[in-house]
């Protein structure tokens, strides 16, 4: 910032005299805007907290009844028999098909909604492209997800539940979002997972030819797969990657580091923004998502061409107006 108004400054200053002191009053009328933007982001951090805390209070009754830890509260039964009188009588919404929830998976649950967050996740197109088949068995033990904005930034931290199991020892994972302003992003602070012997899924043994002794043999040696649990794996702007972390000679050219933080960042806001929030509704599968398709036609096209990628939920909700997540988030894609 201080650069860029020194070169703004110094560009005035060699401008010709009979334009100077406009661009000296255009430049405090810039400054004067940038004061407002400031503070408008500070009115809206504080908005933002304020109706998170209100959020949270929602999503910790979602979250005991997905683990049976509460009683259906009937109340809400009812309310919901009595918005779907409303609705059915809405010409659009008989006309609606959604995808029919297969309540094969949970019919035989004593206790709360089993593998909950693992079908929402899997759902969502983004995050389910960082889920491996062998993560799978892993996540099935997620109870739930939670969200923490932060107080002395603009970050967040992401908390993943999980029930006992034999995978690892901890019984939550986090991912903290360290943020110095709007999408400016300092440091993605991931966790240590507690691995139990032979369970990580973010390592694998490969045999490898090496030199010793001027002869040539195989060595089994542990290097780094793809799997969700990466993400945990903490992610610094000012730091290169780990130079001790063995590297297979067969990998292929991994993205910079910026590329690398801006990926991790835009997975942590699809939790934050979309699955969070909007979980019921990819558990159900009435969310729209454009298909392998559609991204081919959107890379053909300018940017300003480009057509709206967002997923979104389906038109089944909108008659009744009743999803309260409706446009609150911004959705992920």
């Amino acid at each position: 910032m201080a650069e860029l108004e020194n070169k703004m400054n110094k560009d005035i200053s060699n401008m010709p005299a009979e334009v100077r002191d406009r661009f000296k009053a255009l430049k405090v009328l810039y400054d004067q805007a940038n004061i407002i933007d400031h503070e408008e982001e500070k009115e809206y951090r504080l908005l933002e907290l304020k109706y998170e805390k209100l959020y949270a209070t929602v999503y910790s009754k979602r979250r005991d009844l997905l683990t049976g830890k509460s009683e259906v509260d009937q109340s809400l039964v009812k309310a919901f028999d009595e918005r779907k009188t409303v609705r059915s009588q809405h010409d659009k919404f008989s006309s609606i098909d959604v995808e029919i929830c297969d309540v094969k998976e949970i019919q035989n649950t004593t206790k709360g909604v089993s593998g909950f967050w693992l079908r929402a996740m899997l759902s969502s197109k983004h995050i389910a492209e960082q889920i491996k088949e062998k993560d799978r068995a892993i996540l099935a033990y997620l109870v739930d997800v939670r969200l923490e904005l932060h107080e002395h930034d603009t970050g967040f931290t992401l908390f993943f539940d999980f029930e006992p199991n034999s995978y690892f020892n901890n019984t939550t994972l986090t991912k903290k979002y360290h943020m110095s302003g709007n999408n400016v992003i300092e440091k993605c602070e991931g966790c240590e997972i507690k691995w139990t012997a032979g369970s990580d899924p973010t390592k694998t043994k490969k045999k490898k030819k090496q030199k010793k002794g001027g002869k040539k043999t195989n060595v089994t040696v542990t290097v780094k797969c793809e799997s969700f649990f990466n993400f945990f794996e903490t992610v610094d702007a000012s730091t290169c990657e780990d130079e001790h972390e063995e590297k297979d000679e067969d990998d292929e050219h991994e993205h910079g580091h910026g590329d690398k933080i801006d990926e991790d960042y835009e997975l942590g806001n699809c939790f934050k923004d979309d699955l969070i929030p909007l979980a019921l509704e990819y558990y159900l599968g009435v969310i729209e998502q454009e298909s392998d398709d559609e991204d081919d036609y959107g890379d053909e096209q300018d940017e300003e061409e480009k057509p709206d990628k967002k997923p979104k939920k389906s038109k089944a909700d909108e008659p009744a107006g009743a999803g309260a997540a409706d446009g609150q988030k911004k959705e992920c894609n």
